[in-house]
């Protein structure tokens, strides 16, 4: 259930900015897949709760998958505006061009690099901080790609990552990246968008980033049972209703006319999706909030999804120090995604001008095989050869 609603919410974000219906259907299909699999698991649940006690310790498991059935119900309503024909407004492009981790799609020429290779055999998560989360060849669609799918000239990829990994994913693609290098630094700037719709864009943006920052750090109190990220958390949602709040007075003051309504209705509905996200995050930090010790499978879960969540701190032989996000490029190095900084009492979002400092706890998410790349980075301490 984790791992499909989170998949879910990144397809139904694609559904909405490529305008494309082979996605939202996939999210919807998707989503009644997560249904069958809440209804089992609550069905399990009852079954395994022999006495009181058992009961107490299951009801965290039971208040976690109907929040993660929550964070796929959000998905599925943006894929019903995209197959209602609901517009999107074209700001909700220019905010995702804003966004540290954007979603893009390439289409794969004949003379790409990428052709003829498997997913894993590329390793784009570990290489440029990149990941293939949906395939489209002919009419089919085939969603989170498994490691021997190969790829053939045609393919259209769907892919998330930080801007410097897409930009060079649209070169293999295309065919004029002919070799596997390290990115540089730098990339292009997004071209501004016009007045008035400049605040609209930034309040969704940090609609989009605060709700999946919440989702994030609400697994990872879970795993290292942490109250400190819980309580993150709940300040997280108090935020949430205020940049809810001003972003549709935003939409609504804007001045749009009769003929655009549908597409500002599409965004007050994308703004009202990031908060069921919040919402639904919240609910899953009240299970470490009550005091309860997490039961081993929710902590079987977090360890065993695709995803792994880790903290690193950064000693003062780190070459990170004093580099920030943008310099240290990190997902770019590591195939991590930093959510969070913990430094001191502060649980900071970093910024892409965020700079490093010695004794900062970093917890990132991302594949198994780039935690010890993370660690070994913050800590500074040379790979062996």
């Amino acid at each position: 259930m984790k791992d499909l609603s989170e998949l879910m919410i990144d397809l139904a974000y694609s559904a909405a900015l490529f305008n494309s219906h082979g996605l939202a259907d996939e999210v919807l299909e998707l989503e009644e897949e997560v249904d069958t699999l809440a209804y089992l698991l609550d069905m399990n649940a009852m079954i395994a709760a022999r006495d009181a006690k058992d009961a107490e310790d299951l009801v965290g498991i039971a208040v976690v998958a109907a929040a993660t059935n929550k964070i796929s119900d959000a998905a599925a309503d943006i894929a019903i505006l995209v197959r209602r024909e609901i517009g999107i407004h074209p700001i909700v492009r220019e905010a995702f061009k804003e966004m540290e981790e954007q979603i893009t799609r390439v289409e794969v020429k004949p003379t790409s690099t990428l052709t003829e290779k498997s997913v894993g055999e590329l390793e784009l998560a570990a290489r440029i901080g990149v990941d293939i989360i949906a395939l489209h060849r002919d009419k089919e669609w085939i969603i989170n790609p498994s490691e021997d799918q190969k790829i053939v000239a045609g393919d259209i990829l769907i892919a998330r990552g930080a801007p410097l990994g897409v930009e060079k994913l649209m070169g293999y693609a295309d065919g004029t990246i002919k070799e596997f290098e390290k990115l540089k630094r730098g990339g292009q700037t997004a071209p501004p968008t016009k007045e008035p719709f400049k605040k609209i864009v930034r309040k969704l943006v940090s609609l989009k980033d605060t709700s999946e920052l919440m989702m994030d750090l609400a697994y990872s109190s879970l795993l290292l049972n942490s109250q400190e990220l819980a309580e993150e958390v709940q300040i997280l949602e108090e935020r949430m209703d205020d940049l809810h709040t001003e972003f549709e007075f935003l939409v609504l003051s804007s001045g749009f006319t009769p003929e655009e309504s549908k597409d500002f209705l599409g965004l007050i509905r994308l703004g009202v999706v990031t908060e069921k996200i919040a919402d639904a995050a919240a609910e899953i930090a009240q299970v470490v909030l009550r005091g309860l010790e997490p039961h081993p499978v929710l902590r079987l879960v977090i360890e065993e999804a695709e995803e792994t969540v880790t903290r690193a701190r950064v000693s003062e032989k780190s070459p990170l120090v004093g580099k920030t996000f943008k310099d240290a490029q990190i997902p770019e190095e590591t195939g991590m995604w930093v959510l969070a900084i913990r430094r001191g009492k502060q649980c900071l979002r970093p910024r892409l001008d965020t700079v490093i400092r010695a004794g900062d706890i970093l917890i990132a998410s991302g594949y198994a095989e780039g935690e010890e790349d993370l660690k070994r980075l913050a800590s500074g301490i040379p790979k062996q050869s």
